[in-house]
């Protein structure tokens, strides 16, 4: 009867820390984004989010006159992974501003197949959104052509059965 006791106060006292820890690391998925300081004391600074697909989205406060390009490097750069052979990239970075009571799209540039964009670059105000898309689109290759070959023999074939009965 020892053995058992001591071997069920065992399981109990190990299957409580995994009860624990396992809700602790279901806390911390919870959320991806972050609150990043960039400022030194006695700048004035301003709070700008960025969403998206960036390293690290989240809410910045940064100095006052920090242009997007600048944000940007701060938060990591756009997601954008390894580019497949024959592939294209695109990056669509865009720039919220609140007027009152609606958000519009105050500046939007694209990115394709490069690092850098190559336009204006725009200082960030207080309440700013950034916000970037990656989007990846493969080129047509001749391994395409097979199922597109495979879906009209089977519909030809179906078409002759149909059509003989």
């Amino acid at each position: 009867m020892g053995k058992f006791s001591s071997i069920l106060a065992i399981l109990l006292v190990v299957g409580s820390n995994y009860v624990v820890a396992q809700t602790e690391l279901d806390r911390s998925r919870l959320s991806q984004a972050a609150y990043y300081n960039y400022s030194e004391q006695g700048d004035v600074t301003i709070k700008v989010h960025v969403w998206g697909a960036f390293r690290f989205p989240g809410l910045y406060e940064i100095p006052r006159g920090t242009t997007m390009s600048q944000l940007v490097s701060l938060s990591g750069g756009p997601l954008i992974g390894e580019r497949a052979h024959r592939s294209k990239r695109t990056v669509n970075l865009k720039l919220h501003r609140s007027d009152g009571n609606t958000r519009s799209v105050i500046f939007q540039t694209k990115m394709e197949n490069e690092i850098v964009a190559r336009t204006e670059d725009p200082p960030l105000m207080d309440g700013d959104v950034l916000s970037s898309e990656a989007v990846f689109k493969q080129s047509f290759q001749w391994r395409d052509v097979f199922p597109i070959v495979s879906m009209v023999g089977t519909i030809v074939l179906i078409a002759d059965r149909i059509k003989a009965k």
